[in-house]
């Protein structure tokens, strides 16, 4: 037996081969760039833009007769169960204005409103009718930076 001589193909130079997985390395770093990209300008925008959906829907549930302030910022927005629904805003808007104005709105509205004279609590209104069997509003102190937090509370019927 006999052995010849044989030839293999000839390889690609070292060069060639390494000019190749540099481009395709830098078009994977050029693409994880533009992941991470992509990933912090969610981060930035997502929660102003879910800040403007909460703003621009107002609760169902309130009375149509409640005008919201145009500069408020949404703080919690839940539904507990098919009944109870809890709502509050900050806003830079007079708070006892507003309860007085939203108070005359829901009596004019034929709500029942259950505030009684000389009560000790008189940044709370408490009102029923048109859906809502037990409804709440509620003005926390003033927060530092001079917002005022309001919240709603309501057990539907």
């Amino acid at each position: 037996m006999t052995y010849s001589d044989t030839t293999y193909p000839a390889r690609r130079p070292a060069a060639r081969r390494d000019g190749a997985v540099r481009l395709i390395q830098s078009h994977i770093l050029g693409l994880r760039a533009l992941i991470c990209s992509f990933l912090i300008a969610v981060m930035v925008f997502w929660p102003h833009h879910m800040m403007l959906h909460a703003q621009e829907d107002q609760q169902e549930w309130l009375p149509e007769v409640l005008e919201l302030p145009a500069d408020m910022e949404v703080i919690t927005d839940r539904s507990i169960g098919s009944s109870l629904r809890m709502f509050s805003f900050t806003t830079e808007r007079d708070p006892d204005e507003l309860l007085e104005e939203w108070e005359e709105e829901l009596r004019l509205a034929g709500y029942a409103i259950d505030q009684e004279q000389g009560d000790i609590l008189d940044k709370v209104v408490e009102f029923s009718g048109s859906g809502i069997s037990n409804g709440k509003i509620v003005i926390a102190p003033v927060e530092d930076d001079g917002r005022a937090v309001i919240e709603f509370d309501a057990t539907l019927e």
